[in-house]
């Protein structure tokens, strides 16, 4: 009779993991973090100066059904090259925190979009010719917080 018990719990235990929810990955203000964190980082470059935070965030934006995001941007000059500084910044986000390139830098369309799936953000690098660069983030559209 122990045995039958055992065999029992553990029957209920596999199928309770089962049935489990998947894991739901960061919230909008989680995954906004994430974003000021990173483009923050990415604005102490040598190379970017007068930086200027143009968007700061902090709050939800309504999207989709019922659902919200967040939003995070800075603005700052640069000196030398703009190809030069968008491989420098699409090197450091690769290389350091996993981003992938989604749409890659072309002369003729100055923004390079670059995606982090598991901490649900996009960040989008727009350096044109002139000295002034911008990074600007959103994360995915989640359910909004109960």
């Amino acid at each position: 009779m122990g045995r039958s018990w055992r065999t029992l719990a553990v029957l209920a235990v596999l199928a309770a993991a089962s049935c489990s929810a998947p894991d739901p990955g960061p919230t909008a203000a989680q995954a906004g973090q994430t974003l000021k964190s990173h483009i923050g980082q990415l604005m102490r470059l040598p190379r970017l100066h007068d930086v200027a935070v143009t968007d700061p965030g902090g709050a939800d934006v309504a999207c989709g059904a019922g659902g919200v995001k967040r939003t995070y941007a800075a603005g700052a000059r640069f000196d030398g090259d703009p190809e030069l500084l968008v491989d420098l910044l699409t090197g450091r986000m690769t290389g350091t925190w996993g981003y992938r390139v989604e749409r890659v830098f072309i002369p003729d369309s100055v923004k390079t979009v670059l995606r982090l799936a598991p901490a649900r953000v996009t960040v989008t690098l727009d350096v044109p010719a002139d000295d002034r660069a911008t990074i600007t983030g959103e994360t995915d559209c989640v359910p909004a917080p109960r």
